[in-house]
Formats: structure tokens, C-alpha cells, sequence
């Protein structure tokens, strides 16, 4: 065979296989893109499932809680209504208290103590009956009106007992006198309270 012959021979050789190595390389790269844009795919998949998994959650739960407020922004209205109906209720029953303090102071009349006491008693009662939506402080300065008006009630009831049933003497006098001043130092204390109460009511309802 001549030179020439070998020679082509092994031209082809290289050639059969340099055009194979391209084939094969021409595959991997194909196979590569394909594997690649698979788990590209799959990748942007998984991570659109998880985002609209991860909005919908987040819809509820802003849903959830929009829910919550309104129920709350209702029950806040109810009880803001329910306590300013009663604020306004509490507020006659305690001027006819005081009403009814200030005859007594006015004119010491027998008759007049027991209707007093039975007026303390049920404004202590309608404080009572509400306590639920009266303000811890508000119910405070109530309850220490009504131990005024009740002291005020025990000194006229013990001023009407001494002139009634105590002869005059200089010791009868005295007490009296005692009581009077110790009367007049209660009156003066539920008069402020009772103002207090009402600006406190006022400013309550204002909100």
C-alpha cells in the first residue's frame, strides 16, 4: 500500500473519531441544558407553590384578623352605649341623693331620715348592680360618696336625738354644737365629691 493510502486511511480515522467526540460533546451539552432547565422549572415550581401557599396564609390570617377587630370595634360601641346610658342614670340618682341630704341639712325633720336612708341604699344598690361597667376609679369615689351621705345620715339622726330627747344643758349644747360642725364637714366633703363625680362622669362620656 503506498504512503499516500496510509495516510488517508488514518485521515479518515481522526476524523470518524473527531466527529464522534463532537457528537458525544454536542449530547452532553444538550443533555446538560435540558437537566439544567428541569431543575430550573422544577426549582420555580416548588417556589411558586410555597409563595402562593405562604399569600393565602397570610390573606387568612389578615382576614382572621380584620374579624377580630370589627368584633372588637362592636363590643367596644355596646359597652361605651351601655356605660354612657348608665353614667347619665347614676348621675340623677345621686343628685336626688344629694337633694335629699341637703333638706335634711336644711331642716332637721324626723320623717325625713328614714327616706334618706332607704335613697342611700339603693344608690349603693344601682352602684353595685353596674359595677361591671363603672371605672375602677369611678367606683371608688362613689362608693366613698355613699359612706359620706351615710355619715351625714348617723350625724343628723344623732343631732335630732340629742334636741328631742336631751335636756338643756351646757353639755347637751356642746354635743350638739360638735355634731353640727361634724356635719357641716360632711356635707362639704360630698358636695366636692359629688362634683368630682361629675366631672369625671362628664369626661367618661367625652371618651
Amino acid at each position: 500500500m503506498a504512503l499516500i493510502e496510509y495516510v488517508k486511511l488514518a485521515t479518515a480515522f481522526f476524523v470518524s473519531v473527531g466527529g464522534a467526540g463532537v457528537v458525544i460533546l454536542g449530547l452532553a451539552k444538550w443533555f446538560g441544558g435540558f437537566l439544567s432547565n428541569r431543575l430550573l422549572d422544577s426549582y420555580n415550581n416548588k417556589h411558586e407553590t410555597e409563595l402562593e401557599s405562604l399569600k393565602n396564609k397570610y390573606a387568612n390570617e389578615l382576614e382572621k384578623t380584620k374579624n377580630e377587630l370589627e368584633k372588637a370595634k362592636l363590643q367596644f360601641v355596646r359597652y361605651s352605649e351601655k356605660q354612657f346610658e348608665l353614667y347619665n342614670d347614676l348621675w340623677r340618682v345621686l343628685l336626688l341623693t344629694k337633694q335629699q341630704a341637703d333638706m335634711l341639712w336644711q331642716q332637721e325633720e324626723p320623717s325625713q331620715v328614714p327616706s334618706f336612708s332607704e335613697q342611700i341604699r339603693l344608690t349603693r344598690n344601682a352602684i353595685n348592680n353596674n359595677l361591671l361597667l363603672i371605672e375602677e376609679e369611678h367606683y371608688d369615689k362613689l362608693i366613698l360618696l355613699i359612706e359620706q351621705f351615710e355619715q351625714f345620715q348617723f350625724g343628723k339622726s344623732k343631732l335630732i336625738d340629742i334636741r328631742t330627747n336631751s335636756q338643756e344643758s351646757s353639755i347637751t349644747k356642746s354635743e350638739a354644737q360638735n355634731t353640727i360642725r361634724k356635719n357641716k364637714k360632711t356635707k362639704e366633703t360630698y358636695d366636692k365629691l359629688i362634683l368630682d363625680i361629675g366631672k369625671s362622669f362628664r369626661n367618661q362620656i367625652k371618651g
